[in-house]
C-alpha cells in the first residue's frame, strides 16, 4: 500500500513537472512571436532616437563629417550637359 502511494505521488509530481514544462514552452513561443512582431515596429523609432541623441551626423567626428559631405548633393555651378552628349567639339570638317 505504501509503495502504491509513493508511486502515485511520484506520478503526480512527474505530471506536474511535465505541465510546467509544457506551459513554459508555450509561453516562450508566444513571447518569441510577440518579440518578432513588435521588433520591426520599435527598431526604427529606437534608431531615430539614438541618432537624435548624439546630434547631427557631421558632428559625430571626422569620418561622420566626410560621409555627410560625400552624401550631400552639390549644387550645380551652371547648366549641366546630359550624359549622352559627347565631349567632342561640334565641327564636321573631318567628316567631309
Amino acid at each position: 500500500m505504501i509503495a502504491e502511494a509513493a508511486d502515485t505521488f511520484v506520478l503526480i509530481i512527474d505530471t506536474a513537472v511535465m505541465w510546467v514544462q509544457i506551459l513554459a514552452a508555450a509561453a516562450a513561443f508566444v513571447l518569441c512571436v510577440v518579440c518578432f512582431a513588435i521588433g520591426p515596429l520599435v527598431t526604427p523609432a529606437a534608431k531615430a532616437a539614438a541618432r537624435r541623441a548624439v546630434g547631427p551626423s557631421w558632428a559625430r567626428g571626422r569620418l561622420g563629417a566626410r560621409m555627410y559631405v560625400l552624401t550631400r548633393l552639390r549644387r550645380s555651378s551652371g547648366r549641366t550637359r546630359p550624359p549622352w552628349v559627347h565631349t567632342q567639339p561640334l565641327d564636321y570638317e573631318e567628316a567631309a
